[in-house]
């Protein structure tokens, strides 16, 4: 039996919210995880190796971890599969063959497609973008609500922070260095319910 070596993620970015494709040889994922970056500087997550399947741990649209088994046989095998949260029910996106899946994504992507002339300054965005990053992954950003659920909307010169549940929103502005060295300080971020609130004002009470 000939198998493909060539696989095609496309996934859901909670940051720009458009579908990013990686492409990948399944021989990458044998030697060590493959780290899942979308062009907006956002990582994604990892797509890793186990002994009967394989497994993703990425961050749906609205922010929250999801991990994803995939049986060897229908990793190699299928030509175009939708990805699901078992959790939540969130499409996280698909899983195939390269030409299969860039056809799709063709398709389906939203008009939107942010690049560096997006954003009112590329390099602060970027650099803000992983620093949330950093604390999501150290679960270090929720809301205080009785169901903490908070995403993720990039624009082009701040980041909001919003609960999908109660609907509370942070702004943190993303044009210039101040912006960035003000977030740097941050080691943790707990939204209130129902508010909304520019960094600055949530600081405040900490200085």
């Amino acid at each position: 039996m000939i198998v493909n070596s060539k696989r095609a993620l496309a996934l859901v970015c909670p940051a720009c919210q458009r579908l990013e494709t990686h492409e990948f040889s399944v021989f990458e994922v044998s030697r060590r995880p493959l780290r899942l970056v979308c062009s907006c500087g956002f990582f994604q997550g990892n797509l890793a190796r186990s002994h009967s399947c394989y497994e993703l741990d990425v961050f749906s649209v609205i922010g929250q971890r999801e991990h994803v088994r995939v049986p060897r046989r229908t990793f190699f095998s299928t030509p175009l599969m939708t990805l699901f949260s078992s959790h939540s029910g969130h499409h996280l996106g698909y899983l195939g063959n390269p030409e299969d899946v860039t056809s799709l994504v063709a398709e389906t992507s939203p008009v939107f497609l942010p690049s560096a002339d997006d954003f009112a300054n590329p390099e602060i965005m970027g650099q803000i973008l992983q620093q949330l990053q950093d604390l999501a992954e150290k679960q270090k950003i929720r809301c205080d609500c009785e169901h903490s659920s908070v995403g993720l909307d990039v624009y082009a010169d701040r980041v909001e922070l919003v609960c999908s549940f109660c609907g509370s929103v942070i702004q943190i502005d993303a044009s210039t260095p101040k912006h960035q060295e003000r977030l740097s300080r941050v080691t943790e971020i707990i939204m209130e319910p129902c508010t909304s609130q520019m960094l600055g004002e949530w600081l405040k009470p900490l200085n």
